[in-house]
């Protein structure tokens, strides 16, 4: 099978994402246009929907880096979009589907029935129920970015589960700069008094910020110099739920404790100023943003949440809490605040887990291993 590119010129791979906001599957196609070879690869987006409250700092990232984001389907109904993939899609030697957007498959379905020829399909799933959304009928391999979503692929693939596999997030080490602390800090306009417990992410419920804050109202009982930032927008599907986020922060009075500082692009800046991360989801895959924390140094109190339980060991590179109880946050925050050569062990513990697993060099050899094999199974090469 010949995709029609000579083999002096790069493969054209296609990632098609249902929308592009600020996560771990836009901050993955980032990673990878930065370190993968620009002469063998040349990657480009399509996303297919679009809300206006939806930020433009991914669109920005992408565009910084060479890599074509087309637009096109922000103004089409899906019916036209899966036309226009259907149209797109026969140009490239690889196409990547991720968020479980629905109108690849639709697309295929079309030009199957067409007899056109199909380029492999990669599903790339950052969820569980991603896995098990859509036939994989045109499905060449399932990459899940944790062991429970890889295994949920399988067994929707009962014919041939080793085609699900396991590539985890990835973070670029080089981001994260210690000295970047005291400048943070003063941004923040806090002291080396204070203790700075942070959260990262979109304001979506399933990631259960209000337990963050009623754990924060909670400590600051008996650590008043304890200070908490909240850094990431609102979730364009669920607006109202910052709004909620903020009255419950007054109704705590704790606006002089928690300070709520959007989407930002500094993210790995950021963390250099805190002291302490905090994760408290419930239903997420595996969360890119802990990996972050790791290569910042941070000590991290989460939940188990499917790919937390990869990432952190209990009382060796974290601290598990229960799900939706502010208490027990609180009195792991506490036993950190308390023992800073514990905050010192579990942040460099976790950091040491990040680079053997989780940096942008190890992570986008997996990717690199993937496509090389599809393109040999495809007689690509």
């Amino acid at each position: 099978m010949s995709d029609g590119v000579s083999s002096d010129e790069p493969r054209r791979i296609l990632f098609v994402f249902a929308w592009l906001v600020v996560g771990g599957e836009e901050t993955e196609i980032r990673l990878l246009a930065q370190n993968l070879d620009s002469r063998r690869y040349r990657l480009e987006v399509v996303a297919c929907f679009r809300k206006p409250n939806m930020p433009e700092q991914t669109h920005e990232q992408l565009a910084d880096l060479g890599v074509p984001v087309d637009r096109m389907p922000y103004d089409l109904s899906f019916e036209d979009t899966v036309d226009y993939l259907a149209r797109k899609i026969p140009n490239y030697s690889i196409v990547v589907a991720c968020q479980g957007v629905r109108d690849v498959y639709f697309a295929y379905e079309k030009l199957a029935e067409r007899r056109a020829v199909l380029p492999p399909l990669i599903e790339h799933g950052g969820l569980v129920e991603e896995a098990t959304m859509m036939p994989k009928t045109f499905t060449t391999r399932y990459v899940g970015v944790c062991d429970s979503i890889r295994r949920a692929a399988a067994r929707v693939m009962p014919e041939r589960p080793h085609h699900a596999v396991e590539i985890p997030s990835m973070v670029d080490l080089a981001e994260f700069n210690p000295a970047d602390r005291a400048h943070v800090r003063r941004e923040l306009n806090i002291t080396e008094e204070n203790l700075l417990v942070g959260w990262v992410g979109r304001l979506d419920r399933k990631k259960r910020i209000e337990d963050f804050v009623r754990a924060a109202a909670i400590v600051n009982r008996g650590f008043p110099n304890a200070r908490f930032v909240v850094i990431g927008g609102c979730d364009a599907f669920m607006p109202e739920y910052a709004d909620e986020l903020k009255n419950l922060t007054r109704e705590l009075k704790l606006e002089n404790t928690i300070q709520f500082l959007g989407d930002r692009a500094d993210v790995p800046r950021l963390l250099a100023g805190l002291d302490v991360f905090v994760w408290l989801s419930k239903g997420e895959g595996m969360p890119h943003v802990i990996a972050e924390a790791g290569a910042a140094r941070l000590p991290v109190v989460a939940t188990r949440d499917n790919g937390t339980e990869e990432q952190i060991e209990n009382s060796v590179s974290g601290l598990f809490v229960p799900h939706e109880s502010p208490p027990d946050v609180a009195d792991a925050l506490k036993s950190l605040f308390e023992n800073a050569a514990l905050r010192r062990r579990l942040g460099a513990n976790l950091h040491r887990k990040v680079e053997r697993e989780y940096s942008a060099e190890i992570v986008a050899r997996q990717w690199e291993t993937l496509f090389e094999k599809i393109f040999t199974e495809q007689g690509l090469n």
